[in-house]
């Protein structure tokens, strides 16, 4: 007989604190699900909550937001069971950013 624990959850707070709106670019949801916000406005914070996959037990997502022009913000990270949680943050100009980013979690 397996075991499944519980699901896990990443809270996740957004702080910009530039003077720039950022808005998606591109976002990912490896393993869970969760409603990331569309844009993070200047100056300002967005919440939302990524629930892992239940039969796994793993948060993976990544979201790409436009800075200002052609500069991309990336946060990435991996919040599994049994394993030290990883995140990944870039400022890049790349466009196939997921191909080439994510190799590093």
């Amino acid at each position: 007989m397996s075991k499944v624990g519980p699901a896990v959850s990443t809270e996740v707070y957004l702080n910009n604190q530039t003077d720039q709106n950022f808005s998606t670019y591109d976002k990912r949801d490896w393993y869970g699900s969760g409603n990331q916000p569309l844009n993070v406005p200047a100056l300002q914070t967005r919440y939302f909550q990524h629930l892992a996959d239940s039969n796994i037990a793993s948060s993976e997502v990544g979201t790409v937001f436009v800075v200002k022009q052609d500069i991309k913000l990336v946060v990435v990270w991996r919040n599994m069971r049994d394993e030290s949680n990883k995140v990944y943050i870039d400022i890049t100009t790349d466009t196939n950013i997921f191909q080439n980013k994510t190799d590093n979690l």
